[in-house]
């Protein structure tokens, strides 16, 4: 599913909105272009003009009653930016469309590394975010003899399976839904929130699971409260 995302050079500058925390996904900030991004985001480019004074990437106008922004498509993260935003005013210097040449003649309109790290950073946070939330109350009413999961958005979920009042299996996944990989760091911030909960006396790795199979993108472990 495409995601509308501005940038962070965007945010700060053309939108004049602060850079909230890393649970805050930045494509929900309140901004009438990124309100028009999530709009277009599904279809896009269809329907879109093309900027010509941007020779590559191919970047296309966005519009919102006198807003213009840039947007371009990055087909292989799914991920909509808005790269840049400005005011209409026709036929002054100032020109929106003469600010977003500027900028890419400059080096400044396209996504950077700091971008991308964000972007992971929000993923991460949000995962973790859920975690600490819903994991506790849901390992505390988890049935015996049954599977139980939990999603904590973004595609990620984990599942446990209580053999017993004190024997828990549980697992957390090293991909989401969609394929993408979580680091190894992931796994192990989820399973300190799943022991901070179940305050076991032993634990031990798993390759097997109770009712079935283990997923091959699953690591288990089995803990006795």
């Amino acid at each position: 599913m495409r995601r509308a995302r501005p940038t962070l050079r965007c945010v700060r500058q053309d939108l004049g909105l602060g850079i909230p925390s890393l649970e805050v996904d930045l494509g929900t900030l309140d901004h009438p272009l990124l309100e028009e991004a999530w709009r277009l985001a599904p279809s896009a480019p269809t329907g879109q003009k093309r900027i010509l004074s941007i020779p590559h990437p191919i970047v296309f106008r966005l519009r919102h009653g006198r807003w213009r922004g840039a947007s371009w498509l990055e087909e292989t993260q799914s991920r909509f930016w808005l790269l840049a935003g400005a005011l209409r005013e026709e036929g002054s210097s100032d020109d929106a469309f003469e600010v977003f040449k500027d900028l890419y003649e400059h080096g400044r309109l396209l996504p950077v590394e700091e971008d991308d790290r964000r972007d992971r950073a929000e993923f991460v946070a949000r995962i973790l975010q859920a975690a600490a939330t819903g994991i506790p109350e849901w390992v505390e009413d988890l049935p015996i003899g049954e599977d139980s999961s939990l999603d904590l958005g973004d595609g990620a979920s984990v599942r446990a399976h209580r053999a017993a009042e004190d024997e828990i299996w549980v697992a957390v996944p090293t991909r989401t839904a969609d394929g993408a990989m979580l680091n190894e760091r992931i796994g192990a911030l989820l399973f300190t929130i799943i022991e901070q909960t179940i305050d076991p006396l032993d634990f031990e790795p798993r390759p097997d699971w109770p009712s079935g199979a283990l997923a091959w993108y699953e690591a288990a472990r089995f803990y006795v409260r």
